[in-house]
């Protein structure tokens, strides 16, 4: 699947610094960590354009 949106976010230093912590500890980028979070997300359904309530 290609990469090809980009989502900016801003963060407190202390949230930026868990997330390198948790990223560290698992080897893997930052990024790779709110992708996989992502990932966990339930689909949206496709119901006549209705978006779920979160």
């Amino acid at each position: 699947m290609a990469r090809t949106n980009v989502f900016n976010l801003r963060l407190s230093d202390e949230e930026l610094e868990r997330l390198k912590v948790y990223a560290d500890s698992r080897q893997i980028s930052p990024a790779e960590v709110l992708r996989d979070y992502i990932k966990r997300l339930p689909r949206a359904k496709t119901d006549g354009g209705k978006q779920p309530l979160a």
